[in-house]
Protein backbone atom coordinates (compact mmCIF):
# COMPACT_ATOMS: atom_id res chain seq x y z
CA UNK A 1 0.00 0.00 0.00
CA UNK A 2 1.27 3.47 -0.88
CA UNK A 3 0.25 6.29 1.43
CA UNK A 4 1.24 9.33 -0.61
CA UNK A 5 -0.29 12.79 -0.76
CA UNK A 6 -0.20 14.84 -3.94
CA UNK A 7 2.29 17.38 -2.57
CA UNK A 8 4.68 14.94 -0.85
CA UNK A 9 7.57 16.71 -2.63
CA UNK A 10 6.93 19.80 -0.49
CA UNK A 11 8.15 17.93 2.60
CA UNK A 12 11.48 16.73 1.17
CA UNK A 13 14.60 17.82 -0.68
CA UNK A 14 15.49 16.50 -4.13
CA UNK A 15 17.68 13.64 -2.89
CA UNK A 16 14.75 12.27 -0.89
CA UNK A 17 12.40 12.86 -3.82
CA UNK A 18 14.71 10.63 -5.89
CA UNK A 19 14.08 7.83 -3.37
CA UNK A 20 10.32 8.38 -3.58
CA UNK A 21 10.50 8.30 -7.38
CA UNK A 22 12.33 4.98 -7.42
CA UNK A 23 9.90 3.42 -4.93
CA UNK A 24 6.81 4.50 -6.84
CA UNK A 25 8.21 3.48 -10.23
CA UNK A 26 9.36 0.07 -8.98
CA UNK A 27 5.83 -0.60 -7.73
CA UNK A 28 4.10 -0.11 -11.03
CA UNK A 29 3.20 3.57 -11.40
CA UNK A 30 3.65 5.19 -14.79
CA UNK A 31 5.93 8.18 -15.37
CA UNK A 32 2.86 10.41 -15.65
CA UNK A 33 1.39 9.15 -12.36
CA UNK A 34 4.67 9.56 -10.51
CA UNK A 35 5.41 13.03 -11.85
CA UNK A 36 1.88 14.15 -10.92
CA UNK A 37 2.48 13.08 -7.32
CA UNK A 38 5.87 14.79 -7.22
CA UNK A 39 4.96 18.00 -9.05
CA UNK A 40 3.80 20.19 -6.15
CA UNK A 41 6.59 21.56 -3.95
CA UNK A 42 4.78 24.25 -1.97
CA UNK A 43 3.33 24.19 1.56
CA UNK A 44 2.71 26.70 4.31
CA UNK A 45 5.88 27.32 6.32
CA UNK A 46 6.29 24.31 8.59
CA UNK A 47 5.59 24.17 12.29
CA UNK A 48 7.66 21.81 14.40
CA UNK A 49 5.59 18.77 13.62
CA UNK A 50 6.59 15.31 12.49
CA UNK A 51 5.44 14.16 9.05
CA UNK A 52 5.72 10.47 8.14
CA UNK A 53 4.72 8.85 4.86
CA UNK A 54 4.58 5.11 4.18
CA UNK A 55 5.75 3.90 0.79
CA UNK A 56 6.11 0.29 -0.29
CA UNK A 57 9.80 -0.09 0.45
CA UNK A 58 10.41 2.88 2.72
CA UNK A 59 9.06 5.05 5.45
CA UNK A 60 9.94 8.68 4.86
CA UNK A 61 9.87 11.30 7.59
CA UNK A 62 10.51 15.02 7.86
CA UNK A 63 10.40 17.76 10.45
CA UNK A 64 11.10 21.46 10.16
CA UNK A 65 12.37 23.17 7.01
CA UNK A 66 13.63 21.78 3.72
CA UNK A 67 16.72 23.20 1.98
CA UNK A 68 14.45 24.76 -0.63
CA UNK A 69 12.47 26.65 2.03
CA UNK A 70 15.62 27.84 3.83
CA UNK A 71 17.07 29.13 0.55
CA UNK A 72 13.85 31.06 -0.15
CA UNK A 73 14.03 32.57 3.35
CA UNK A 74 17.68 33.61 2.73
CA UNK A 75 18.83 31.66 5.81
CA UNK A 76 22.51 30.73 5.87
CA UNK A 77 22.36 27.01 6.59
CA UNK A 78 24.40 23.83 6.23
CA UNK A 79 23.18 20.32 5.51
CA UNK A 80 24.90 17.13 6.61
CA UNK A 81 23.89 13.74 5.24
CA UNK A 82 24.62 10.17 6.29
CA UNK A 83 24.00 6.88 4.50
CA UNK A 84 24.55 3.94 6.79
CA UNK A 85 23.34 0.50 7.70
CA UNK A 86 20.77 0.96 10.46
CA UNK A 87 22.38 -0.88 13.36
CA UNK A 88 20.67 1.02 16.21
CA UNK A 89 17.26 1.33 17.78
CA UNK A 90 14.54 -1.10 18.77
CA UNK A 91 14.64 -2.78 15.37
CA UNK A 92 18.25 -2.96 14.12
CA UNK A 93 18.55 -3.87 10.45
CA UNK A 94 21.25 -4.03 7.84
CA UNK A 95 19.06 -2.02 5.48
CA UNK A 96 20.36 1.35 4.39
CA UNK A 97 19.09 4.44 6.20
CA UNK A 98 19.22 7.82 4.50
CA UNK A 99 19.47 10.63 7.05
CA UNK A 100 19.94 14.39 6.69
CA UNK A 101 20.06 17.25 9.21
CA UNK A 102 19.83 20.95 8.32
CA UNK A 103 21.29 23.50 10.75
CA UNK A 104 22.08 27.20 11.05
CA UNK A 105 25.64 27.90 9.91
CA UNK A 106 26.53 30.21 12.80
CA UNK A 107 24.52 29.02 15.82
CA UNK A 108 24.45 25.31 14.80
CA UNK A 109 20.79 25.20 15.83
CA UNK A 110 18.75 22.44 14.17
CA UNK A 111 16.45 23.71 11.41
CA UNK A 112 15.13 20.48 9.91
CA UNK A 113 15.64 16.77 9.39
CA UNK A 114 14.66 14.22 6.74
CA UNK A 115 14.99 10.45 6.91
CA UNK A 116 14.23 7.41 4.75
CA UNK A 117 14.33 3.90 6.18
CA UNK A 118 12.22 0.81 6.78
CA UNK A 119 12.19 1.24 10.57
CA UNK A 120 13.30 3.52 13.43
CA UNK A 121 11.82 6.67 11.89
CA UNK A 122 9.65 7.95 14.74
CA UNK A 123 12.26 7.76 17.50
CA UNK A 124 14.81 9.78 15.54
CA UNK A 125 12.33 12.45 14.47
CA UNK A 126 11.17 12.76 18.08
CA UNK A 127 14.80 13.32 19.09
CA UNK A 128 15.03 16.16 16.54
CA UNK A 129 11.70 17.59 17.69
CA UNK A 130 12.78 17.62 21.34
CA UNK A 131 16.12 19.22 20.45
CA UNK A 132 14.47 21.97 18.38
CA UNK A 133 11.81 22.71 21.01
CA UNK A 134 14.51 23.17 23.65
CA UNK A 135 16.49 25.50 21.39
CA UNK A 136 19.22 22.92 21.06
CA UNK A 137 22.05 22.71 18.57
CA UNK A 138 24.36 20.07 17.09
CA UNK A 139 26.26 19.67 20.36
CA UNK A 140 23.01 18.81 22.14
CA UNK A 141 22.15 16.34 19.39
CA UNK A 142 25.54 14.63 19.77
CA UNK A 143 24.74 13.90 23.43
CA UNK A 144 21.03 13.10 22.99
CA UNK A 145 20.03 9.58 24.06
CA UNK A 146 17.99 8.58 21.02
CA UNK A 147 17.23 5.11 22.33
CA UNK A 148 16.40 5.59 26.04
CA UNK A 149 15.80 1.86 26.56
CA UNK A 150 19.54 1.16 26.18
CA UNK A 151 21.11 0.26 29.53
CA UNK A 152 24.23 2.10 28.42
CA UNK A 153 24.38 5.00 25.98
CA UNK A 154 24.97 3.52 22.55
CA UNK A 155 25.60 6.20 19.90
CA UNK A 156 22.81 6.26 17.35
CA UNK A 157 23.50 7.18 13.73
CA UNK A 158 21.76 10.49 14.53
CA UNK A 159 24.43 11.22 17.17
CA UNK A 160 27.15 10.22 14.70
CA UNK A 161 25.72 12.49 12.01
CA UNK A 162 25.70 15.47 14.39
CA UNK A 163 29.29 14.73 15.45
CA UNK A 164 30.38 14.46 11.81
CA UNK A 165 28.70 17.78 10.99
CA UNK A 166 30.50 19.54 13.85
CA UNK A 167 33.83 18.11 12.76
CA UNK A 168 33.41 19.08 9.13
CA UNK A 169 32.32 22.59 9.90
CA UNK A 170 35.70 23.40 11.44
CA UNK A 171 37.36 23.51 8.07
CA UNK A 172 36.44 24.22 4.49
CA UNK A 173 35.12 21.14 2.74
CA UNK A 174 35.39 20.40 -0.97
CA UNK A 175 32.97 17.49 -1.12
CA UNK A 176 30.93 17.03 -4.29
CA UNK A 177 27.24 16.17 -4.46
CA UNK A 178 25.92 13.16 -6.38
CA UNK A 179 23.92 15.41 -8.70
CA UNK A 180 27.17 17.02 -9.93
CA UNK A 181 28.76 13.78 -11.13
CA UNK A 182 27.37 14.17 -14.65
CA UNK A 183 29.24 17.47 -15.03
CA UNK A 184 32.43 15.82 -13.76
CA UNK A 185 32.14 13.26 -16.57
CA UNK A 186 31.43 15.93 -19.17
CA UNK A 187 34.59 17.73 -18.04
CA UNK A 188 36.55 14.46 -18.23
CA UNK A 189 37.54 14.63 -14.56
CA UNK A 190 39.34 11.74 -12.85
CA UNK A 191 36.85 9.56 -10.93
CA UNK A 192 38.17 6.97 -8.49
CA UNK A 193 36.02 4.06 -7.28
CA UNK A 194 37.50 2.64 -4.03
CA UNK A 195 35.05 -0.25 -3.64
CA UNK A 196 36.02 -3.88 -4.09
CA UNK A 197 36.21 -5.28 -7.61
CA UNK A 198 32.97 -7.30 -7.30
CA UNK A 199 31.09 -4.13 -6.27
CA UNK A 200 32.57 -2.24 -9.20
CA UNK A 201 31.64 -5.00 -11.65
CA UNK A 202 28.02 -4.99 -10.49
CA UNK A 203 27.65 -1.29 -11.26
CA UNK A 204 29.84 1.82 -11.50
CA UNK A 205 30.22 5.26 -13.04
CA UNK A 206 31.20 4.86 -16.67
CA UNK A 207 34.88 5.70 -17.10
CA UNK A 208 35.71 5.53 -13.37
CA UNK A 209 38.98 3.88 -12.32
CA UNK A 210 38.62 1.08 -9.75
CA UNK A 211 41.23 0.96 -6.97
CA UNK A 212 40.03 -0.69 -3.74
CA UNK A 213 40.81 1.27 -0.58
CA UNK A 214 43.15 -1.47 0.71
CA UNK A 215 45.31 -1.15 -2.44
CA UNK A 216 45.78 2.63 -2.47
CA UNK A 217 49.17 2.61 -0.76
CA UNK A 218 50.67 0.03 -3.12
CA UNK A 219 49.13 1.64 -6.22
CA UNK A 220 49.42 5.33 -5.32
CA UNK A 221 51.93 6.01 -8.12
CA UNK A 222 49.21 5.14 -10.66
CA UNK A 223 47.15 8.14 -9.50
CA UNK A 224 47.66 11.65 -10.91
CA UNK A 225 48.97 14.26 -8.46
CA UNK A 226 48.46 17.11 -10.93
CA UNK A 227 44.71 16.55 -11.38
CA UNK A 228 41.61 16.73 -9.21
CA UNK A 229 40.55 13.27 -8.07
CA UNK A 230 36.89 12.64 -7.23
CA UNK A 231 36.45 9.60 -4.99
CA UNK A 232 33.35 7.50 -4.35
CA UNK A 233 32.40 4.21 -2.71
CA UNK A 234 29.09 2.60 -1.69
CA UNK A 235 27.90 5.18 0.84
CA UNK A 236 30.77 7.73 1.14
CA UNK A 237 32.46 6.20 4.22
CA UNK A 238 35.37 4.40 2.56
CA UNK A 239 35.78 7.27 0.10
CA UNK A 240 36.10 9.76 3.00
CA UNK A 241 38.85 7.55 4.44
CA UNK A 242 40.47 7.37 1.01
CA UNK A 243 40.42 11.17 0.65
CA UNK A 244 42.09 11.66 4.04
CA UNK A 245 44.64 8.92 3.28
CA UNK A 246 45.50 10.38 -0.12
CA UNK A 247 45.96 13.82 1.41
CA UNK A 248 48.41 12.32 3.89
CA UNK A 249 50.30 10.88 0.91
CA UNK A 250 50.65 14.31 -0.70
CA UNK A 251 47.61 14.36 -2.99
CA UNK A 252 46.18 17.84 -2.49
CA UNK A 253 43.28 17.91 -4.96
CA UNK A 254 41.07 15.04 -3.80
CA UNK A 255 37.32 15.28 -3.18
CA UNK A 256 34.72 12.97 -1.68
CA UNK A 257 31.43 12.41 -3.53
CA UNK A 258 28.67 12.72 -0.93
CA UNK A 259 26.28 9.80 -0.57
CA UNK A 260 28.44 7.48 -2.68
CA UNK A 261 27.14 5.16 -5.37
CA UNK A 262 23.81 4.65 -3.57
CA UNK A 263 23.02 8.36 -3.79
CA UNK A 264 24.29 8.48 -7.37
CA UNK A 265 22.01 5.55 -8.27
CA UNK A 266 18.88 7.22 -6.88
CA UNK A 267 19.77 10.46 -8.65
CA UNK A 268 20.43 8.81 -12.00
CA UNK A 269 17.36 6.53 -11.83
CA UNK A 270 15.10 9.56 -11.44
CA UNK A 271 16.94 11.54 -14.10
CA UNK A 272 17.19 8.89 -16.82
CA UNK A 273 13.91 7.09 -15.96
CA UNK A 274 15.72 3.77 -15.58
CA UNK A 275 17.22 3.84 -19.08
CA UNK A 276 20.80 2.70 -18.54
CA UNK A 277 21.70 3.21 -22.18
CA UNK A 278 21.65 6.96 -21.62
CA UNK A 279 22.89 6.83 -18.04
CA UNK A 280 26.31 7.77 -16.67
CA UNK A 281 26.36 4.48 -14.70
CA UNK A 282 26.43 0.85 -15.82
CA UNK A 283 23.88 -0.38 -13.24
CA UNK A 284 22.05 0.85 -10.14
CA UNK A 285 22.65 -0.10 -6.51
CA UNK A 286 20.14 1.10 -3.93
CA UNK A 287 21.32 -1.01 -0.97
Amino acid sequence: MIDVIDNISAYFDNDMINIIYKDLKSNGLSDEEVEKLLKEKYRDLPMIEINIFQLNNYKLGSIGFTSRELENLKIDFVEEKLLSNDYNGDNPTNKIVYLKVLFDKESKKILGCQIANEKNIETRLNAIKNTIEKGGDLKDLVKYKVNPTDNEWNPDILNILALTALGKNKEETHDVKAKDVENLLKNKEFLLDVREDYEYQYGHIKGAVNLPLREILSQKDALPKDRDIYVYCRSAHRSADAVNFLKSLGFEKVHNIEGGFIDISFNEYHKDKGNLENSIITNYNFD
